[in-house]
C-alpha cells in the first residue's frame, strides 16, 4: 500500500532491523535521512509502498524522479525482512514499482545495488534491466541499472 505519515514509526523500525541484518547501522539523521523525509524524498516526485502481511511490515519500495526532462525515475528502498525474504515479497514491491514507473510516463528506470545483493541483482536481470556505468553519488552502491520503459 502507498505510504502513509501512520507508517513511519513502522518503517523506521523495519529499515533498523533490516540494515542491523545486513551490519549496517541506521542512521536516520545522515545517510538514511530520506527514510524519516518519505513525503519529500519520495512523494513530492514518485511514490514509496509498504507490504503488509498479517499486520507486519515485511517490505518497502520506492521510485523517485532523477531527471524531469529525459524522464528518468530510479528504484530505491527496496528491502524485506531477512525473515521473510524467498517468499515472493521483493518480486510484488519490484513489479509494483516497475509497474508505476511505466504508468507514470517515464522512459527510463534505474537502480544501484551491491554485489553482495543477489536478489536485487536477479530481479533487475529478469525484468531487462542492463548493468551500466555508475548514474549517481551513492558511495555504497556498487552496480549500476537501467531499464527503457
Amino acid at each position: 500500500m502507498a505510504y502513509d505519515s501512520a507508517m513511519q514509526a513502522d518503517i523506521e523500525a523495519f529499515y533498523a532491523e533490516c540494515f542491523t541484518a545486513l551490519g549496517w547501522r541506521y542512521k536516520p539523521e545522515g545517510r538514511h535521512s530520506d527514510i524519516v523525509n518519505i513525503p519529500k524524498e519520495y512523494l513530492a516526485h514518485g511514490q514509496f509502498w509498504c507490504l503488509y502481511d498479517a499486520g507486519e511490515l515485511v517490505g518497502t519500495a520506492a521510485i523517485r524522479t532523477i531527471n524531469t526532462e529525459k524522464r528518468t525515475a530510479e528504484m530505491k528502498r527496496l528491502y524485506v525482512l531477512p525473515a521473510r525474504q524467498g517468499k515472493g515479497f521483493g518480486g510484488m514491491l519490484f513489479e509494483a514499482a516497475l509497474n508505476y514507473a511505466k504508468a507514470s510516463d517515464f522512459k527510463k528506470l534505474c537502480a544501484d545495488t551491491r554485489r553482495d545483493r543477489g536478489a536485487s541483482q536477479h530481479l533487475m536481470k529478469k525484468h531487462g534491466f542492463m548493468e551500466i556505468a555508475k548514474y549517481n553519488d551513492n558511495e555504497f552502491a556498487e552496480l549500476f541499472f537501467e531499464v527503457e520503459l
